[in-house]
């Protein structure tokens, strides 16, 4: 999934979202009550911004920015049922590295939701600040 994010640095104008996944019925109005559960901001520097087109099912924070996706088909390539994964809070992440960027998603969770973001950024911490609202809005598949 390619995802491309532009708006005035800082600025109030909306984050353009292309690539988004769109989820349509259970996973959807599940995907937009974790939009809508999310914080108004994930930490210092990352409040929340509008984002376009509306009703995209995304969530962008801060400048860069940090952008939260739900309703993802299938899972990164690069996950095997085997993949080490960082467990949050009962929340199981999948971490990828990308030029950049890092790209965390929820493999065994529906709707799926990914997390990317600056290599800057301290994962953690976002992970933190999303978790409650992926525990509220999604199911966990795994065995």
């Amino acid at each position: 999934m390619a995802l491309f994010a532009a708006g005035c640095a800082g600025g109030p104008k909306p984050v353009t979202v292309t690539g988004a996944p769109t989820p349509t019925g259970e996973a959807a109005a599940s995907c937009r009550a974790l939009l809508d559960a999310l914080p108004d901001s994930l930490g210092e520097g990352l409040d929340r911004r509008q984002v376009t087109p509306q009703g995209v099912a995304a969530a962008a924070f801060g400048s860069a920015p940090v952008l939260v996706t739900c309703g993802v088909e299938g899972v990164a390539t690069t996950y095997r049922p085997d993949s080490v994964v960082s467990e949050h809070d009962g929340v199981r992440w999948f971490p990828e590295e990308a030029e950049g960027r890092s790209r965390w998603s929820t493999p065994t969770r529906r709707p799926q939701v990914t997390l990317t973001f600056p290599d800057d950024i301290v994962p953690y911490n976002v992970i933190a600040a999303v978790n409650p609202a992926v525990l509220a809005h999604t199911v966990d598949t795994a065995p």
